[in-house]
């Protein structure tokens, strides 16, 4: 498995470099545009940026959208491209599972989508260092505040966001071996993509008709279970979700939504590898 991993990104590296360095290169427009405004607003000129200025910058912002995009895309559809093309027959007849081929899928694409955010993250922070110059002590103050902010509320976030982005790779991954094995050897373009539609939409049904027969809570401060009916929500809140924020912005994940959310993850997970392994005729 660990070989195939090292294939994976052997294969993939130089494109995923690309897109980081398109990413950079926006970013850097961006930061220079932001920072002339800035100036512009210190002097008290009231300038803002405008013409070529600000079509740089929206342009930019559609750049970095578009690179994510073209990431996510690449990425998903090096599993397609196994499934139908020439390439699949070297990888469904190494010594793995199908549990371990889409695993290292899963790992690699993770390590990718992550490689991406990190680096976007760093290399915004070094350039606004150097940017900025004498000003940079107050933005690292401001970075020390927004990390003293982080709480049990963002926590609760970022773990169920990462849990709901895994189980949409296993689902796409999914969707896709479905598609090729239901039509055998035709390749039907946007097959897979229907399907994926479809057992998303299930997905989501399942697991908000879960939260809401079983409104149990758990608060990520406290670590304490709590009933809905304990709990005091925003207004526009609904028992169904499987992340929910109390009046204070206090947030709560359902115990339940969140099982029935790694249930249909390791569901799919184990039969995407069975179709893989057992369904796909080379």
């Amino acid at each position: 498995m660990r070989k195939y991993m090292k294939y994976e990104i052997k294969g993939s590296y130089k494109f995923i470099l690309g897109i980081i360095a398109i990413v950079l290169i926006a970013s850097t427009i961006i930061q220079l545009n932001i920072s002339k405004q800035i100036k512009f607003d210190m002097t008290g000129s009231g300038t803002e940026i405008r013409g070529f200025g600000a079509f740089m910058l929206v342009i930019s912002m559609l750049v970095i959208f578009g690179a994510f995009l073209t990431a996510f895309f690449q990425i998903i559809g090096s599993f397609r491209k196994e499934l139908y093309e020439d390439r699949g027959y070297l990888t469904f007849t190494l010594p793995l599972t199908g549990n371990k081929i889409l695993g290292a899928k899963l790992i690699v694409a993770i390590i990718w989508f992550t490689t991406l955010g990190v680096s976007i993250v760093l290399y915004n922070l070094l350039f606004a260092m150097i940017l900025y110059g004498p000003q940079w002590s107050d933005f690292v103050n401001f970075i020390k505040e927004a990390i003293r902010m982080v709480n049990s509320s963002f926590l609760s976030v970022g773990i169920v966001s990462g849990l709901s982005a895994i189980m949409t790779l296993i689902l796409i991954y999914f969707s896709m071996a479905l598609s090729r094995v239901s039509v055998r050897n035709k390749k039907i373009g946007g097959l897979w993509f229907i399907i994926f539609i479809i057992l998303s939409s299930l997905s989501s049904y399942l697991m908000y008709s879960v939260s809401e027969a079983i409104p149990y809570f758990l608060s990520l401060d406290s670590f304490k279970i709590f009933h809905s009916y304990e709990l005091n929500f925003l207004s526009n809140v609904t028992m169904g979700q499987v992340i929910v924020f109390g009046n204070n912005f206090d947030a709560y994940i359902n115990i339940f939504g969140v099982l029935s959310l790694i249930v249909i993850s390791i569901g799919a997970f184990l039969t995407t590898g069975y179709l893989i392994e057992k369904k796909i005729d080379l």
